[in-house]
This record gives C-alpha cells, structure tokens and sequence, in this order.
C-alpha cells in the first residue's frame, strides 16, 4: 500500500507541475488534478484516499516549485545573501520584484496555490457521492472533508500573506474553468478562514491511525497505516489550531491567539509533540535524520506539527532538490558544489547570539571548537547554513533531499504565545515563556535566570546582551534564531514592524503595500477585475 501512496503522490506532484508550467486560457486560471468528471471519479472509498492526497500533494507542489515557501518567507529583506550578485536571488532578498527574471514571474503567479484551492473545492463537494462505497464510513468523509476545508483555509491564508487582496473561491470549477473574480478584501478573506477553521476544528482527530484523543474517538488505522507510518502527513485537530494561532497573531486578534497557543501549549501529549529537548538539540535540530526529516517522527512524538514531509521510507523528494532548503543552502562537505547559491554572512551570525553556549551557536565551548549544528565552515569566506542537511547519500553524484517543508512547532507556538502575552500587557508571563524556549538552548534568560544545561545547578543570569533592544525584540530575536530557515522570518518581521514602528523603511513598505508581492501580469490581462498592487504599479 505505501508504494501505491508513493504513485500516487508523485503523479499529483508531477501533474501539480505540469499545470502551472502550461497554465489555461480560461478565467482564473484554477485547473487542478482532482477536478474531474464525477462520471469517472468520485465512487469508491478508493477515489475519497486518492483525492485527498491529491489535495496535500498539489498544496504542497504550491510551495514546493521554485522553493516558494523560502523564497516568500525567509529571503525578502532577511538574514540570507546571494553569493552571485544580480541574479533573482539576490533581486528577491532586496525586495526587487519588479525585475524580469522568469523565477521572480513564476512566484509573481498565484495559479498553483489556485489548482490546490480547486482540488479542494472539488473534494468538498463530492466526497459524500464516495458513501456509496460501505468501505467509506460517515466518520471518515467527515474527517475527510474537514481536512479538505482546512486546507483551502491555509492555502488562503498563505496568499494573503504574499499579495493581500485575493480572489475568494469556494465553488469548484467546471471542465478547469472558473467565472472571472475581483479581489476580494484581505480582511474578509482572513474572517472566512478563521470561521472555516473554527466550524471544523471538531471534526478533526488528534492523530491518524492511532489513539485518538478528540471527540470523535477516531482510533485504529487511517487508510490501512498506522500513525508512526502517517506522522503529520494529514493534519487535524492540533495542525487546525496551529494554523489558528498564526492566523490569529497576523491579525493582531492577540485575545484569541494566547487562548490558541495556550491550548496547544497544555495538551503536547495529545498533540504527539514537544520542545527539543537539551539533551536532543545537537542531534535533533541539524542532521541527517533531524526533526525536519521525512515525516518528522522520533519515536512516539513528531516534532513538526504542521509541515509538508516526503517521506523518505517511501523514496519521495523534490525533483533536483525542489521543495527542499537544502538545495539552496549547501555545498561541499555535503554536496558535490563549491559553493550554495544563499548563505548567512559571519557579521548577521554573530550579532544573531548573545552568548556562546548557546546550543545553536557555531562555537561550543563545552567541546572547545566549532561544531556543525547550524553552521559549517564558520570562518571560511562563505559560511554554510548546515540546520538542513537531510541526505540520503545517491548512486551516483548527486544527493536526494529528505527534509520537509516545515510550517509549525512548538517552539514556534510558545514564542507566538509569548508575544501574545505581551500584547496583552502578561509581562511576567511573557519572558517566563520566552525564557522557556531560551532555557534550553543554554542561553541566558530575560529578566530572570535560566538553568544552565550543562553545568547542574548553575544558573545563566540576564546579561545587557540577553536584555537588549526590550522584551518584544527578543521575542522576534528568539523566533529569528530558532526558527531560521523555516520560511517564516519575512512575516514575523511585518508583524513585528507593524507593533514596534521604529523602522521607517519597513513602515513605509507596510503603509504603500510593498509587504506584499506584485501579480503577475498574466493573470491580470486574463482576468480585467485584478488590479495591480498599487506599490508595483510603478
């Protein structure tokens, strides 16, 4: 059965491609795999399997080409720099969108994240025709549909984070053709995600195919598999309400984000997750077989709690490293390649950490050296950013990728917790939970003393170092450090500068739009109703 998932992953991943490589002369432009005739589709609990994974696959084709989660979230403006001058990379970390490099016009194009959102569509609305098949339970379309309904609000969500204003489209197309949709104001869109999330949110399990703690006591295998096989490939109840919180603090809804956050926060044991430990953070943050690899499961706990894995046992990967930051970032030991095309210069690294027994530091001077957990290759002219390193080894002489792309942790829900905390004016509350996360990774506290965690009994006291710049930066300078390469510091640093507004550069681009990305021109002269955004107009 897992070579058969495998299949059918790689064609929804493949026919994802081709879909966006060739486009469609229609409206919106929202062709996807699964929008077909349910004269030959949608009988059989087969069909139901099939087109669900067909809508995980073609979601994450959308992130996947062009390495969009990275280029979206981690190089605008951010902490990486391209080792060759003028070319896209490098006109994407300055915020040059408007440079006519075919990469840059590709990620300008929503048309992928449309196929996903159609794929969607289609499944909600004839998942139920699957029932006539007895192998289809009531319970199961419903768990089903709700993923269905859970993913077109990320993939929502996603995009308005990019351009803002979105066509809203809940209806599935008809032979790959929708009707022509204006914009629809960002606001509204974000409302509509935030109640789909919410009106299914209960009608999602804890975990597949295994000891189910929602109310809907799904327990047993999911599709024949059992959870050590699923991990987070399907997301439910805890995914449901880690999206919630991101959604939650990009709105400034702080209120409802701590209430999120706090839950996910209680109740780590049902959502099979926790912190990297101390003990496990050189071994788990970086690696071969680090919590980004594959499905994200070590032992009875997956790490990751939203990501799109390959999984590895099933010999899923990008193709020629698409999807993977590994691709982006290494060279040699790792890779046959003298140099990656993106790194973080020595200067950004050091003014990241405050103190050297950090965990995450390139110096650790428990060992007295320079270890890999980060960075390779610290004082050498070209730093590589080593935290992805998931190879399994090729034939011949290229290296197939294995790590995800990751989305959510907990690490990541306790920094959101804690800034919402702040926003609330919990300042206690607020640096306890960062001190948290700071606590262990060996590194001083805010405001109170952290336990050093390698040397019992001792404790790691604030420093004007660890103190800087205020509680709120070093929120977002822990979110910086723990969650590097994750494809989330672009939107961390718009929802900092939205708060702090001490950046006129970054105020500007907040208040003339230029935090969101220009629309291909494509789609506009295909659809009259979309307008460019105005700071690309240009």
């Amino acid at each position: 059965m897992r070579k058969n998932y495998f299949k059918y992953s790689v064609f929804c991943f493949s026919l994802a491609v081709l879909l966006v490589a060739l486009g469609c002369n229609k409206k919106l432009d929202t062709q996807s795999s699964s929008a077909q005739s349910s004269e030959v589709m949608w009988k059989s609990y087969d069909d139901a399997r099939n087109g669900l994974v067909a809508i995980y696959g073609l979601s994450r084709a959308a992130l996947a080409e062009n390495n969009a989660h990275w280029m979206y979230g981690d190089l605008r403006k951010g902490d990486f720099v391209a080792t060759s001058s003028g070319n896209y990379l490098d006109a994407i970390i300055k915020n040059e969108l408007n440079k006519g490099f075919p990469q840059i016009k590709q990620l300008t194009n929503w048309r992928r994240f449309y196929a996903a959102v159609d794929a969607c569509n289609t499944f909600i609305e004839n998942a139920e025709s699957c029932k006539q098949d007895l192998r289809y339970s009531d319970l199961n379309c419903t768990v089903d549909v709700a993923q269905a309904h859970m993913l077109r609000s990320f993939l929502y969500f996603y995009m308005v984070r990019i351009w803002g204003d979105v066509p809203l489209i809940t209806a599935a197309s008809k032979n790959g053709e929708t009707n022509q949709v204006a914009r629809t104001p960002q606001d509204q869109v974000m409302d509509f995600c935030i109640n789909e999330l919410r009106l299914y949110r209960d009608s999602l399990p804890t975990e597949y195919g295994g000891d189910d703690k929602s109310k809907l006591n799904y327990d047993g295998s999911y599709y024949g598999q059992s959870w050590s096989s699923w991990g987070n490939a399907f997301w439910g109840y805890y995914q449901c309400l880690g999206l919630l919180a991101h959604m939650y603090a990009w709105k400034g809804d702080y209120q409802s984000c701590l209430a999120v956050t706090t839950e996910i926060n209680s109740n780590p044991a049902a959502a099979r997750t926790g912190y990297v430990s101390s003990s496990n953070a050189r071994a788990y943050l970086a690696g071969r077989n680090s919590i980004f690899y594959s499905n994200g499961v070590k032992g009875s706990l997956c790490y990751q709690i939203i990501s799109f894995p390959y999984n590895m046992a099933n010999r899923e990967s990008g193709p020629s490293g698409v999807g993977h930051l590994e691709s982006l970032t290494l060279a040699s030991p790792y890779v046959v390649r003298a140099k990656p095309d993106i790194y973080v210069p020595r200067d950004t690294i050091a003014r990241w950490f405050y103190y050297n027994g950090d965990f995450r530091h390139p110096y650790q001077p428990e060992f007295s050296n320079y270890e890999d957990i980060y960075f390779t290759n610290y004082y050498g002219t070209i730093p590589i950013f080593a935290k992805f390193k998931n190879i399994a080894t090729g034939s011949n002489t290229f290296s197939i990728f294995g790590s995800a792309i990751p989305i959510f942790r907990f690490e990541d829900n306790r920094l959101l917790m804690a800034e919402a905390q702040l926003m609330l004016g919990q300042f206690a509350d607020a640096y306890k939970t960062l001190n948290s996360v700071r606590e262990i990774r060996n590194t001083p506290g805010y405001w109170e003393d952290t336990n050093s965690q390698t040397r019992p009994g001792y404790k790691l006291k604030p420093t004007e170092a660890s103190m800087e710049g205020g509680l709120l930066y070093n929120i977002f300078r822990e979110r910086r450090i723990e969650l590097a390469g994750e494809g989330g510091w672009w939107y961390d640093q718009v929802r900092y500068n939205r708060i702090a507004r001490n950046n006129p550069a970054f105020n500007k681009l907040i208040d003339e739009g230029g935090i969101y990305w220009p629309i291909d021109e494509e789609i506009i002269s295909k659809n009259p109703l979309i307008e460019q955004n105005s700071y690309w107009k240009r």
